[in-house]
């Protein structure tokens, strides 16, 4: 009976609407109930849509989408978050049948024609049509019966493959153990922390762990086994995976005649093509090589002091790279990251960011009691500041567990809808320290509070446009611009309000910060190029085994490949959504760089941050990237922020 309540409640949540709506907490049996229901359900609309009638076609494909989302997006939710195996196995399903289930929808001929038939009325709605249309016709729905039906496998067994890999990480519990002597150089807090009956550690693989054990541990050889375990995390079938999701999305592409999956995909970003995307990933490398060799020669000249080993024979490892860049911090700049933990308490840095938001956006956050998924799980409606009114809702999942998601990310389950009053929910989920974040942890945690705002402030007329739907080489803009309040003098003073017994943040430790921050730019976004060349490499026309085509990449810089290691099959963003496009990650810096301009040299100033808000949060993806940024700019946009960054200037 409670089973036929939820699903009763979940496909009918548009009728709350106007109301805080939260995440039910369903478990497995629920979960499938209410996949199954709703498939259904949405189905019969649909085939209803698929009737010429006097309807709004657009409204009521919003519609259905909108209850659709209501019921499945908790479960999106539950897949990467939910405590106990048997519902994350169970959302898992789920969602394989939704995607397979969209595919189908997108492929309906007479749906098809129905959307194409429409005539919009205004410039979001001339958008959402062409959203659809694109939609149906990457789903492969001009294509003859036999190739139509090809692409619907095709696709079905990518969602198959992409939850198994996702889940291969999630459920990876592997844990490593190291002696006391292998563990000199890290604090005592984090050894007490980790440390087992016998005096040894004891760790895995969530950020907490293995970030400050790679910056601080001094045994070379612990650092490196620790690395080489890593970068195997994803397991060796993750790896036989991937060579078969690269291999169906190169049909995909063959079935439409287009070359290469890069060209099937990049037809709809900003970057337009290919060779686009090429020119531009040349353009980084070259721009960050000299920077990269100078930074790596500091390593090699201070691991060769420190060690008192010949600077001819010493040699940095990728293993060392985080260690000694330390080092290098702390000598220059005074700081580590793991010293900079005690300005960053996690409670008062939560509490500072959502400070700095409040302000710059004019809205204000309510803690609520909600029932949630896990204890430290923490909710927040999100309010105008100015008039009370609900604007949307916020979850906030801070601390790593075991079957947890490994990495930050922020789930948009609900998207906004004036023209239902629908309120957006995001879920915000991270694996930081619970004690204290590095500075490196708090701009992750300013980045993805970005993208929840994104969808939070959205205010478009459709909920399929809402918030983060936009196109996926501009999505990471406006979070990459948020990580800047994390930087600045004017924001980090405000730090001291929400935490009297932290360290002074005086000038002199900002700059330090900042500069700290700035050394490494060279081997950070030579990193970034490798993992954006590495999946346009396995979306070209003639694509290897993907650990081919990773030697091939890491191989060619300067630090080589690591024999034993498997990255590829750790790399979960090209299984996703980020294939052909995890150079968006840099390309869109390139548009954060430039729209941050308009602040000039006030952070902090509120009529910039609202005009931000208006221009370019809330309206989502109505309109095409480059108009939004254009208009909010008043010009074209400029690279040149960017790439001065990039060479030092």
């Amino acid at each position: 009976m409670k089973a036929v309540i939820a699903v009763a409640l979940l496909v009918t949540a548009g009728a709350f609407a106007q109301e805080r709506t939260t995440i039910p907490i369903l478990d497995d049996v629920t979960v499938k109930l209410v996949c199954t229901q709703s498939i259904l359900d949405a189905q019969a609309r649909y085939t209803k849509l698929e009737a010429p009638g006097a309807v709004d076609v657009l409204n009521d494909w919003d519609d259905i989408t909108i209850d659709f989302e209501n019921a499945i997006g908790p479960i999106a939710v539950l897949n990467n978050l939910h405590p106990e195996a048997r519902v994350r196995d169970a959302a898992q399903d789920c969602l394989v049948k939704v995607s397979s289930f969209e595919t189908e929808i997108f492929q309906n001929e007479k749906l098809f024609q129905r959307v194409n038939d429409v005539k919009p009325a205004n410039p979001a709605r001339t958008r959402f049509r062409l959203d659809l249309i694109e939609a149906f016709e990457d789903s492969g729905v001009a294509l003859p019966k036999d190739k139509r039906a090809r692409a619907k496998e095709i696709s079905d067994r990518i969602s198959v493959l992409g939850q198994d890999f996702a889940k291969n990480i999630r459920d990876n519990n592997t844990k490593l153990t190291f002696t006391p002597a292998e563990t000199k150089g890290l604090p005592q807090s984090y050894i007490d922390r980790v440390k087992n009956a016998e005096g040894n550690i004891v760790v895995g693989f969530d950020y907490p762990d293995y970030v400050p054990f790679m910056s601080s541990a001094e045994n070379e050889k612990a650092r490196e086994r620790y690395y080489i375990a890593y970068l195997k995390r994803g397991t060796a079938p993750n790896l036989v995976i991937l060579d078969e999701v690269v291999k169906l999305r190169k049909e995909l592409a063959t079935l439409y005649g287009y070359p290469s999956y890069a060209h099937y995909v990049t037809k709809r970003r900003m970057s337009e093509t290919p060779q686009a995307v090429h020119v531009f990933l040349d353009d980084v490398a070259k721009s960050v090589k000299d920077v990269e060799k100078r930074e790596l020669e500091d390593l090699r000249k201070l691991k060769s002091e420190t060690l008192g080993t010949p600077l001819a024979s010493t040699k940095i490892n990728r293993w060392d790279v985080s260690y000694w860049r330390e080092k290098v911090r702390a000598q220059r700049y005074a700081i580590d990251q793991e010293s900079t933990r005690k300005y960053f308490p996690s409670d008062a840095t939560r509490n500072w960011i959502i400070d700095i938001t409040s302000r710059m956006y004019g809205v204000k956050f309510e803690p609520a009691t909600v029932p949630v998924w896990h204890p430290d799980v923490l909710y927040y409606d999100v309010k105008e500041a100015s008039t009370g009114a609900l604007v949307g809702g916020v979850y906030l999942d801070l601390y790593p567990r075991d079957g947890k998601y490994k990495h930050a990310a922020a789930i948009p389950m609900r998207h906004g809808s004036t023209r239902n009053g629908r309120r957006p929910m995001s879920v915000l989920m991270t694996n930081f320290d619970r004690t204290g974040m590095t500075f490196d942890e708090v701009q992750t945690f300013f980045h993805e509070f970005g993208h929840v705002m994104h969808n939070t402030l959205s205010n478009t007329e459709f909920a399929s446009q809402g918030g983060t739907s936009v196109q996926r080489d501009f999505v990471e803009a406006p979070s990459q611009i948020y990580e800047e309040w994390a930087r600045r003098t004017e924001t980090l003073a405000l730090l001291k309000a929400h935490c009297q017994a932290c360290p002074e943040l005086d000038a002199k430790t900002v700059k330090s910060l900042q500069d700290a921050r700035n050394y490494g730019k060279g081997i950070d976004y030579t990193r970034q190029h490798n993992y954006a060349a590495f999946d346009m490499a396995l979306a070209g026309e003639t694509p290897a085994s993907a650990m081919d085509a990773w030697k091939k990449v890491e191989g060619a810089t300067i630090l080589g490949f690591v024999p034993g290691t498997e990255f590829p099959g750790t790399f979960g963003h090209i299984v996703g959504g980020y294939a052909a496009g995890y150079y968006g990650y840099m390309w869109s810096e390139v548009i954060g760089k430039d729209m941050l301009s308009a602040w000039g040299s006030n952070i902090l100033d509120t009529s910039v941050g609202m005009k931000f808000r208006k221009q370019v949060l809330a309206r989502g993806g109505e309109q095409s990237a480059k108009v939004v940024v254009e208009e909010f700019l008043g010009r074209p946009v400029s690279s040149k922020a960017f790439f001065d960054e990039l060479r030092g200037k």
